[in-house]
């Protein structure tokens, strides 16, 4: 269901050529697939409150909403929700892509340990295990250099450091015990629940509140079993590739990551990533091209 980066990237490239535009390299290709992808991913909730304002069509393949989510189901997903032993709250499921960062240490009868990780956290989560349990009672500190985590307490058996991205992008349904609906409260209403023990939630009626990217489950005795509906974001698209025998680029499929709209997409993809290749080749004429084709198709399609 993907749209393949390597042909997006060649056509791009094939229709700068044709027009004598000029030239992007990977890594501005890269760029410019991330922020097109996202762009296209945030205007479908838009689109689809659109048309669930006028009249549709019946015809099974001519359904403007059911082709929306079409697209938005691709990045439904399910998942199992952490529980925060220090924080008594669950967070979302981390992302199904391989963590952004691991790093193994031995455990060495202390509270502090220092990992070699100095990039950015934005948007992203730890998972640390030791001796493969998942523990929570500590703290980090970020220098240009490392990561320092303090424990609570001495942990047992050796660690594993993970960092993922935070990939959800709308939190959809949260259900306890595969079978019971949380319901979803907001803080004024969670003061007043916990103000008020005689309607106080159940295991069978749990209630919810959502801050922070944390989830706060109430009855507080609810510490597992809560799975999560969400909507993912997608994954930056990457045209990976290996110097070939010349110096030239040449495509790496292994370490290459698909972009990962519906394939109905592909055209105006490429389109707007040529609308945004005009401006770094300093091409208006390339710009206000792909943006009347955009625009047009746009258009017909809503119209």
């Amino acid at each position: 269901m993907a749209i393949n980066v390597d042909t997006v990237y060649k056509t791009v490239l094939l229709i700068l050529n044709q027009q004598q535009r000029g030239y992007i390299t990977p890594s501005e290709f890269n760029k410019l697939g991330s922020q097109v992808q996202l762009n296209m991913f945030e205007n479908y909730a838009s689109d689809l409150n659109q048309q669930y304002r006028v009249p549709q069509n019946d015809t099974e393949y001519a359904n403007r909403v059911k082709n929306i989510e079409e697209k938005i189901d691709i990045f439904k997903k399910i998942g199992t929700a952490n529980y925060n032993t220090a924080g008594s709250f669950f967070t979302h499921p981390y992302a199904s892509a391989a963590p952004v960062f691991i790093e193994n240490m031995p455990n060495n009868g202390t509270v502090t340990y220092v990992t070699s990780f100095s990039g950015s956290i934005f948007d992203t989560q730890w998972k640390v295990t030791a001796g493969g349990t998942e523990v929570y009672d500590y703290t980090f500190t970020q220098s240009s250099t490392n990561t320092t985590f303090v424990f609570t307490t001495a942990p047992v058996g050796a660690l594993v450091f993970q960092l993922f991205d935070i990939d959800l992008y709308r939190l959809g349904t949260v259900i306890y015990n595969d079978s019971n609906e949380v319901q979803e409260i907001n803080r004024n209403e969670w003061y007043q629940i916990k103000k008020a023990p005689l309607v106080a939630p159940t295991t069978s009626q749990p209630v919810y509140l959502y801050e922070d990217q944390k989830i706060y489950v109430y009855p507080a005795t609810i510490t597992s079993a809560i799975q999560v509906s969400y909507i993912k974001k997608p994954a930056d698209p990457i045209w990976g590739s290996v110097a070939g025998a010349l110096g030239q680029f040449v495509y790496n499929e292994q370490t290459s990551t698909q972009f990962e709209l519906h394939p109905s997409e592909q055209t105006e993809l490429i389109l707007k990533i040529l609308m945004y290749a005009g401006v770094i080749i300093e091409d208006p004429s390339l710009v206000q091209i792909a943006v009347e084709k955009v625009q047009g198709d746009d258009m017909n399609e809503k119209s």
